[in-house]
């Protein structure tokens, strides 16, 4: 059983607590949400990671951990995603619930004190962050961008994203480019501290059994108002008047077609559960029409998915191909976003969408890193819904309604990666 409440502490800083008994361990994270900004990216994102190896009050990475161990082997997360035009910045904390502590300690309360040390008090040394641990965690982060751009897939999917919305936030890389993050200096990681710090957004989640009050205040006493203007909506566009096309060669065995579509842009947490649903319907699950129709029936690919990023309002499907194949794919992948524009949109398909569809929001309660990650990639949703609640909103979607939102897809880019062996 769980239930949230959201408090605002003060102006652009908000405290969702999550209450559920079933975990022995508690979760805190504070989300510092900024534009997306190429100039910054990458900074915030070293940062992220620099900020969890200590803090003034313990200040090499020994003494964090022997900290860290005190608490019951309580463990530090650094994360950075994108959420449509909007960069965040999460430092999570876990440890155990203060009912399972010895002598009565509230673990919680230290767990939020030491998150807010490492938040406003960092490590620092006449304004500069330790050089080794920056060093340290900017190899680790330039591995991170590799592997990227090693995965072929997730490489295409980034490359097409790049390309749709050239000129737009969201199509700068949620860690920024690797150039940019090898010309980080001590300077930037702090302004973008500082920056972070005074002027992002901030949307702090607490999830246990633990009563949040302790935390509540701990959090009020160190986080001041937002002068600033803060985050709001992300930029939306219409397809263009012709599509977009790139193509680049690599050495693969399979091709990679990524086809970006803009679609609506739900306005509340009930239209965005419908356009997810549409997504699955098209490409989400096995009864999906690409994956019956494109991969099975016709062969045409490996593997033929849809994503709908709702706070952005596009539509990514993504193919693995053999080249000869790659314009049939293109063509066949047409065809049954035109079947669903003209309705045809079985009972069965609809049915095991929704199972599909609520069984994801249910699972999403399984883990505390997944129930925090669903509140945090909807924070800029004005409509706050907990996944039981989006999951009550699935049965009353009708075909006709998705047959409405599939008729405002428009494809805007197509983006090939093409596998080319040694040889040619």
């Amino acid at each position: 059983m769980s239930e949230f409440n959201r408090t605002e502490l003060c102006r652009g800083v908000n405290f969702t607590g999550i209450i559920d008994d079933r975990f022995k361990r508690n979760r805190i994270g504070v989300a510092l949400i900024t534009p997306l900004d190429k100039k910054t990216a990458a900074a915030n994102a070293l940062l992220s990671c620099v900020l969890t190896r200590s803090c003034k009050k313990y200040p090499d990475f020994t003494s964090f951990s022997r900290k860290l161990d005190s608490l019951y082997s309580a463990a530090i997360y650094p994360l950075v995603r994108k959420i449509g035009d909007y960069q965040a910045v999460v430092i999570s904390v876990s440890g155990i619930e203060d009912k399972y502590a010895y002598d009565g300690q509230s673990v919680s309360e230290q767990l939020s004190e030491l998150l807010c040390s490492v938040l406003f008090e960092p490590n620092l040394t006449d304004g500069r962050f330790n050089e080794e641990d920056v060093e340290q965690e900017r190899r680790q982060l330039l591995e991170d961008i590799d592997a990227e751009f090693n995965e072929k897939r997730t490489y295409a999917i980034n490359r097409c994203i790049e390309n749709m919305c050239q000129g737009e936030p969201f199509s700068i890389g949620r860690c920024g480019s690797r150039e940019d993050v090898e010309s980080l200096s001590s300077e930037d990681i702090y302004n973008a501290w500082k920056n972070l710090i005074d002027n992002s957004r901030v949307e702090i989640t607490m999830l246990g059994s633990t009563d949040p009050e302790k935390s509540i205040e701990k959090f009020r006493s160190f986080f001041k108002p937002r002068t600033c203007e803060l985050p709001s909506d992300s930029i939306t566009k219409t397809a263009g008047e012709e599509v977009r096309r790139i193509t680049e060669t690599d050495e693969l065995s399979q091709s990679k077609l990524v086809m970006g579509f803009r679609c609506k842009k739900p306005e509340g947490s009930k239209e965005s559960v419908e356009n997810t649903l549409m997504g699955i319907i098209l490409g989400g699950i096995p009864t999906s029409k690409l994956f019956l129709n494109v991969r099975e029936k016709q062969s045409l690919c490996y593997y033929c998915a849809a994503r709908v990023d709702n706070e952005k309002g596009i539509l990514l499907i993504d193919s693995g191909v053999e080249s000869e194949n790659i314009e049939k794919t293109e063509a066949a992948v047409l065809r049954q976003i035109e079947e669903m524009k003209k309705g045809n949109i079985t009972e069965e398909e609809l049915h095991f969408a929704k199972l599909a569809l609520k069984n994801a929001f249910i699972s999403s309660t399984d883990s505390l890193a997944a129930l925090q990650s669903f509140y945090i990639s909807r924070a800029n949703m004005k409509e706050k819904l907990s996944p039981r609640e989006a999951s009550a909103l699935v049965d009353d979607i009708t075909s006709e309604k998705i047959t409405m939102l599939a008729r405002q897809i428009e494809l805007d880019t197509v983006y090939t990666l093409k596998g080319q062996t040694e040889a040619e």
